[in-house]
C-alpha cells in the first residue's frame, strides 16, 4: 500500500468517523428534545396533581362541615320530640 492509498483509506476513516458523531449529535439532540418533553408533562402533572389536592381538601371540609350539620339537626330533632307529650 503507497501513501496515496493510505491517505485515502485514513480519509474514509475520518469523513466515516465524522458521519458517525454526526449521527451521535442528533440522537443526542433528540433525546435531549425527549427529556425536556417528558419534563414538560411532568410539570404539567404536577399542577394538575394541586389542582386536585385543592378539590379533595375542599370536598373534605365540606363532608365535614355536613357531619357537623346533622349533628345540630339530631339535637334539634331530639330536643323537639322531647317537647312532644308523651303518650
Amino acid at each position: 500500500m503507497n501513501v496515496e492509498e493510505k491517505i485515502e483509506r485514513l480519509t474514509g476513516i475520518v469523513e466515516s468517523l465524522a458521519a458517525s458523531v454526526v449521527a451521535h449529535d442528533n440522537q443526542i439532540e433528540a433525546h435531549a428534545r425527549q427529556i425536556g418533553a417528558i419534563i414538560d408533562l411532568a410539570g404539567t402533572q404536577q399542577l394538575r396533581i394541586a389542582a386536585h389536592d385543592g378539590q379533595i381538601e375542599a370536598l373534605i371540609k365540606i363532608s365535614e362541615q355536613n357531619a357537623q350539620n346533622w349533628k345540630n339537626l339530631e339535637r334539634q330533632w331530639q330536643a323537639y320530640i322531647n317537647t312532644l307529650p308523651r303518650q
